[in-house]
């Protein structure tokens, strides 16, 4: 089997060679569909976009040697806690 501008040739014309190359295609091809499947499956995608967040969490609130980085823990922490505090005055003001 060669290949030219990315297209497989059929290079024989012995019809036993010819069963073996359409059954060597078709098995490769098989496991590419299978790959992809697997790839596109939404479990997968889920797991691996878990794994993402993770590593961006990791890298936000940790330094290389593995330290916590306080000033942006704390900075997360003041934040949540301002948003916290909007939303329970903005409450009490609306039930007077």
């Amino acid at each position: 089997m060669a290949a030219s501008d990315g297209k497989a040739e059929i290079t024989t014309k012995d019809p036993r060679a010819l069963e073996r190359e359409v059954e060597a295609r078709r098995a490769a091809l098989a496991g590419t569909i299978d790959e992809l499947t697997d790839r596109l499956a939404p479990k997968t995608i889920a797991q691996r976009s878990l794994v993402q967040v993770r590593g961006r969490v990791q890298s936000f609130a940790f330094d290389h040697r593995g330290g916590l980085r306080v000033e942006r823990v704390a900075a997360v922490g003041v934040a949540v806690l301002g948003v916290t505090t909007f939303v329970v005055v903005r409450a009490v003001r609306k039930r007077r």
